[in-house]
């Protein structure tokens, strides 16, 4: 059995797809099984990965063509029920790692209790304006240093759009981790598992890191923030964590349809699912502002984002039988949970 396995999941990937493989390859822990789920490409991203790179991995690669794309949520969930690594690295496709990245979160975590999961520094790949992989370089911007959450239940990357000078020296634990880039311990995602499901299968794609957050949360499972892992994304849409609200909303512009569709309707999603009557009440008036100002931008600049309600209430009592399993399974109290509200 593989200390870790890594959980690719690709969708039209081609111009990615060489640097993150690279990265791989040149990991200094070599005690790994590479798992790639491929959604259905119809560019050169399986020609890529089994004419360059299945020969470079030898035995420790595997590949899962799906006939069409099944979401982030789905393939990572086949990728798991069919590895039985001691952890399990979600990735993403635009990522690449330095060196050291797998070797320094599994140091981690073999030296903690009750790790659920963890992420370490991700910074910005910079593509410009061109999308050319040629121009793009590494840069000491940051992406994301994992997630954290307000009072209203907004949730951001932490440190996201700001400059890495040094300050982010220290490990920390933190609410919870993007799955962008993340190492998940398999006894929590075991514990958290319901049925088939993992990541939660009707969110498709978007805020299913949150929601799995929340998740491992209520079963005392800890997150952390590790420096000396660093890794850089590719982020299609950028994002700051030190902006206003109506700024925010500036940026969802720069956003494609499919995100915001998937986003708006999911956050709804991790609410119904996530949130104690008692973490409701509480923090009712500035849950339902936060609302009513995105519903409000919504109703008049965003209708695309509008029909995600149709699927909300489609799919209303399946979620909310799977937050009656979460709260009859939780094992914290709203206390411990309200101390990582911002």
């Amino acid at each position: 059995m593989e200390k870790v396995s890594i959980h690719l999941v690709t969708w039209n990937g081609e111009k990615y797809l060489a640097e993150c493989l690279n990265s791989i390859l040149e990991q200094t822990l070599k005690d790994y099984l590479l798992i790639i789920i491929d959604n259905g490409s119809v560019d050169k991203t399986l020609q890529i990965i089994e004419q360059n790179f299945f020969p470079l991995f030898n035995e420790k690669i595997r590949l899962i063509k799906n006939k069409e794309n099944l979401g982030f949520s789905r393939a990572h969930n086949q990728a798991i029920l069919w590895t039985n690594s001691e952890y399990v690295l979600v990735l993403n496709q635009d990522v690449i790692l330095e060196k050291d990245f797998l070797e320094e979160l599994i140091k981690f975590c073999d030296q903690q209790k009750n790790v659920g999961s963890v992420t370490g520094k991700i910074l910005r790949w910079d593509f410009e304006s061109s999308d050319d992989l040629k121009s793009s370089q590494k840069t000491d911007i940051i992406d994301s240093l994992g997630l954290k959450i307000f009072k209203s239940q907004r949730v951001i990357d932490s440190g996201s759009g700001l400059k890495d000078t040094g300050e982010f020296k220290e490990s920390k634990e933190i609410f919870g981790v993007s799955a962008t880039c993340a190492l998940y311990n398999r006894k929590a995602l075991n514990d958290i598992r319901y049925q088939d499901e993992f990541f939660d299968n009707d969110f498709f794609s978007y805020k299913e890191d949150v929601d799995l957050a929340y998740r491992l949360r209520w079963r005392g499972w800890k997150s952390f923030y590790v420096p000396g892992a660093v890794a850089y994304h590719k982020r299609s849409a950028r994002s700051q964590e030190k902006i206003s609200f109506f700024t925010s909303l500036k940026l969802r512009k720069n956003k494609a349809r499919f995100i915001n569709y998937h986003s708006y309707k999911n956050h709804l999603f991790v609410l119904v699912k996530n949130l104690s009557l008692r973490i409701y009440g509480r923090y009712l008036l500035s849950i339902k502002f936060y609302e009513f100002k995105k519903f409000f931008y919504i109703l008049f600049f965003e209708w695309s984002t509008l029909g995600s309600l149709k699927e909300f209430f489609s799919r209303l009592k399946n979620i909310r039988v799977k937050r009656k399993f979460i709260m009859k399974n939780r094992l914290i109290k709203d206390e411990e949970m309200r101390k990582w509200f911002n």
